[in-house]
């Protein structure tokens, strides 16, 4: 249900899965008294006793992701034609294309993921705490729990939180990212982390085609589907609509959406902190591309962000017929998860 690893301790709580599973929990137990009373007979290697045992970490990659991830992929996930909000027109829209933004670098996105790990550190922490503890919550209850995430990326929140999910699945339009993140999961030997290229206004029938429903894995789970790291942000508005329909009907009546927005009370000191910052993400601008009205900004190289409010939040979620769970103000962000009491809502079973 739960492993954490604090300071000097590992905490775990689980629940057995079923009568049957008894009997192989014995097993394992005999196997490790076995395993322990034959290495009580072998002699301890030498040993400094200063000696520190170098155990591999990775601290904080859930920070690289949703600090910098979702500006950076504006078009790559959700704009068909490429353009940014800014172009509202058909004809804007029809004169850029997509490939800016799906053929972005794999190390072009991570420099500018790792630059902005310093400016969003404590609301990635928060943002991976505020979804494991809902998956927790629904594990207690006596259900499995599977994690959709809504542009991964190259995968570094999915790779932080995946243990903690049956099934966590990393969405992108761009395909190099989807690549590496496949690799990256290999080399890992993560066998609960898959990885799907595609188009997030389509995203059931993405989940259908990964999981086939007669199959049962992931569909007979809880589902969360979370859109982190301002990811919605910078969605130009006309498919805004569409993302969120989608995310709801994949959820289903029973599943939990979760949103992390940027939060709109620290948009003027991400303008000069973070933005000016990491000219990389969004290009070099002036006082021209920010509106600190509707703490937007939109820059020369037709990149544009949105950073939500709490009201505006909750408007949100109120017009889209959600129950709001939670909607909490961290520091640098709002979190809200939402759950899917909609006659809308598609059953997928």
């Amino acid at each position: 249900i739960s492993l954490k690893q604090k300071g000097k301790g590992v905490l775990v709580a689980a629940r057995i899965a079923s009568d049957k599973s008894w009997n192989a929990a014995s097993n394992a137990c005999q196997r490790a008294a076995l395993t322990k009373a034959r290495m009580a007979q072998e002699p301890a290697p030498e040993e400094s006793p200063n000696l520190i045992p170098q155990v591999k970490l990775q601290p904080g990659l859930d920070d690289l992701e949703l600090a910098g991830k979702s500006d950076t992929q504006e078009d790559s996930e959700w704009s068909k034609s490429g353009s940014p909000e800014s172009a509202s027109t058909p004809e804007a829209q029809a004169d850029k294309p997509n490939s800016k933004w799906a053929d972005f670098p794999v190390e072009q996105w991570r420099s500018a993921v790792y630059v902005n790990r310093a400016y969003f550190g404590q609301l990635c922490s928060d943002t991976a705490d505020f979804i494991v503890n809902i998956a927790e919550q629904v594990k207690l209850s006596g259900r499995r729990v599977s994690l959709v995430e809504v542009g991964c990326g190259t995968g570094e929140f999915v790779r932080e939180t995946a243990e903690t999910f049956r099934v966590a699945v990393g969405v992108d339009f761009n395909p190099h990212f989807i690549e590496f993140c496949k690799h990256e999961a290999a080399d890992e030997g993560a066998t609960r982390q898959r990885y799907v290229q595609g188009d997030a206004c389509a995203l059931v029938d993405l989940m259908k085609t990964e999981f086939p429903v007669h199959e049962g894995l992931f569909w007979d789970d809880v589902r969360v589907v979370a859109c982190v790291g301002n990811t919605i942000g910078i969605i130009p508005q006309h498919l805004k609509a569409a993302v969120y329909k989608q995310m709801f009907e994949l959820a289903g009546p029973s599943g939990i959406v979760i949103m992390a927005y940027w939060n709109a009370a620290w948009f003027g000191d991400a303008v000069q902190n973070f933005y000016h910052a990491n000219p990389q993400l969004c290009g070099s601008f002036t006082g021209e591309s920010i509106n600190l009205g509707t703490t937007t900004l939109s820059t020369p190289s037709g990149y544009c962000t949105h950073w939500t409010s709490v009201s505006e939040a909750r408007a949100v979620m109120d017009s889209l017929g959600a129950e709001i769970i939670s909607l909490k103000q961290k520091g640098k962000g709002v979190l809200v998860a939402a759950g899917a009491w909609i006659e809308t809502c598609t059953d997928m079973a």
